[in-house]
């Protein structure tokens, strides 16, 4: 048993649910799990532009420009430790001491400025050694990892290039137990090496991260909430006209053709309700002709065979009936009969697209001239007037008994509706490279409005079956067909009470 598919509605439902939480998830986890490396690692990446401004704006300058307060250079610091809330240090190079075997170092305090940075003020031991374990690498300018937790303890001092410091760490560093500070040796206009220290304290995001936890709480609590109540409205938006045209969709199927799509929403809807009303439009058309195919052809079947039973009966039982006269009417309703068993064959093979052609060359106005030459022969006790209109032997390609089929059907309409004038004109006019072959009567004429329906089955100008009128009530539809499946022009023309001219046009073959 097949499980019944999930709604339209419901799907755009979760599928909007989903989409809200996911965007509160990654909202989560970048404002909380990795607030603090993002943090970090902006820190780090802000130190390192500092020590290239501080060290290109303190290289080769005067020392005495740091002694005095009122200088450019000074200002020029201490404007960068405020803005940027860090500490700058500038030492001398220590002086290696001897004492009881143990190599001892001292600084000097050149200049500070101290608007921020882990440490008030840094102890010399602690500049001694970073001095000392920054001489064993090649660095000009590195960062010197200090943990301070509670104090600062020099022993773990690590000394990270600033080029990739991330890359160089052995552990990972800790907002509360760890500072950075950059450093960078400088040469001043004395020719002399100095330590250029910047302190840019990282501040512990934990109690940032705890505020952001509870905001974040109550955030995607309102997210959820809003977004279920957003999902429910869009999906119904969109969901509900898709319902209601599969309600009339439902009728329709039950051969309800009456019925209209209705129903407003986004334009894609309403360009399928147009396409469907014009569909059930086309598919109301179809069944009318449906019935009516059904009752023509019923009444042409029933007339002859009653009028052949009923001649058969009369010649069986009065022997003084069975002459050449009645056997004539019964033969006659026969042949009746193989027209339009004939031409329904011809049209259900071209309604299933199964009609086979056999085009070659031939000449088309030697095939008028013998069939005018038929129908006057066979008409001339009618008083039907042929007249056949052409200049020059055209020949064309194309299945020579289909085409003659389509000009007897012309001819044989243009009898049928030529009324008192009984005068009918063939013509073949030659076009540039075209030929034109037309079949005018002189009769009733036709309705513009009417012409559009002439090519349908069993499509009769007055509606009325009349059974004075010769033929199947097919031939038009079986011409349209044989016309479309060469891709020849065809059309008609008429004049209420001047008649009407049916006509097709094919390429010339020289």
């Amino acid at each position: 048993m097949k499980l019944k598919t999930t709604s339209l509605m419901w799907k755009l439902f979760f599928a909007i649910l989903i989409f809200a939480t996911i965007i509160v998830l990654v909202f989560i986890i970048f404002q909380i799990a990795l607030l603090g490396r993002f943090y970090r690692s902006n820190k780090i990446n802000r130190t390192t532009e500092l020590i290239y401004e501080v060290s290109a704006a303190i290289e080769n300058q005067d020392i005495q420009n740091f002694i005095q307060d009122e200088s450019l250079l000074v200002s020029n610091l201490e404007k960068i430790s405020l803005d940027e809330e860090a500490a700058i240090y500038l030492y001398a190079k220590p002086l290696i001491i001897t004492s009881n075997d143990k190599l001892l170092y001292s600084n000097t305090l050149i200049y500070k400025t101290i608007s921020g940075g882990s440490f008030n003020k840094l102890e010399p031991t602690l500049i001694d050694e970073i001095w000392r374990k920054a001489k064993t690498t090649s660095y000009d300018k590195f960062y010197a990892i200090i943990s301070v937790n509670p104090v600062p303890s020099f022993d773990q001092i690590q000394i990270l290039s600033v080029e990739s410091p991330t890359k160089q760490l052995t552990r990972d560093l800790s907002s509360q137990n760890d500072s950075i500070m950059c450093c960078s040796f400088v040469k001043l206009s004395d020719g002399e090496t100095y330590l250029l220290v910047l302190d840019n304290k990282i501040i512990p995001v934990e109690s940032a991260v705890d505020t952001l936890k509870l905001q974040l709480t109550y955030i995607a609590i309102i997210v959820v909430i809003f977004t279920i109540i957003i999902a429910i409205l869009i999906s119904r938006y969109i969901s509900k006209p898709i319902s209601v045209m599969n309600e009339t969709a439902k009728l329709m199927a039950k051969g309800n053709y009456d019925v209209v799509f209705e129903g407003e929403g986004y334009l894609e809807i309403n360009e399928l309700n147009q396409t469907l009303n014009n569909t059930i439009a086309e598919l109301r058309k179809t069944e009318t002709l449906r019935r009516e195919l059904m009752a023509n052809v019923s009444h042409d079947l029933r007339t002859p065979l009653t009028m052949i039973k009923g001649y058969a009966e009369m010649m069986q039982d009065l022997p003084g009936e069975n002459n050449p006269k009645n056997l004539q009417i019964i033969i006659d309703e026969v042949n009746r009969l193989n027209v339009l068993v004939n031409d329904m064959l011809d049209l259900s093979k071209i309604s299933s697209k199964t009609i086979e052609l056999h085009p070659q060359l031939y000449s088309i106005t030697d095939n008028l001239i013998e069939i005018v030459e038929r129908y006057q022969k066979f008409q001339e006790n009618k008083e039907f007037q042929f007249i056949l209109n052409y200049d020059q032997n055209v020949n064309v390609i194309a299945d020579e008994s289909k085409l003659d089929q389509v000009i007897y059907n012309f001819i044989n309409n243009a009898i049928n509706y030529s009324g008192d004038a009984k005068k009918i004109e063939i013509n073949q006019v030659v076009e540039n490279n075209y030929v034109k072959i037309s079949v005018k009567d002189y009769g009733v004429g036709i309705k513009k409005e009417k012409l559009e329906y002439i090519w349908d089955r069993y499509y009769r100008i007055d509606k009325g079956h009349q059974r004075s009128i010769q033929g199947s009530g097919l031939g038009l539809s079986i011409v349209k067909g044989i016309l479309e499946y060469h891709n020849f022009e065809y059309g008609v023309e008429s004049t209420v009470g001047s008649g009407s001219t049916f006509w097709f046009k094919m390429p010339i073959k020289k």
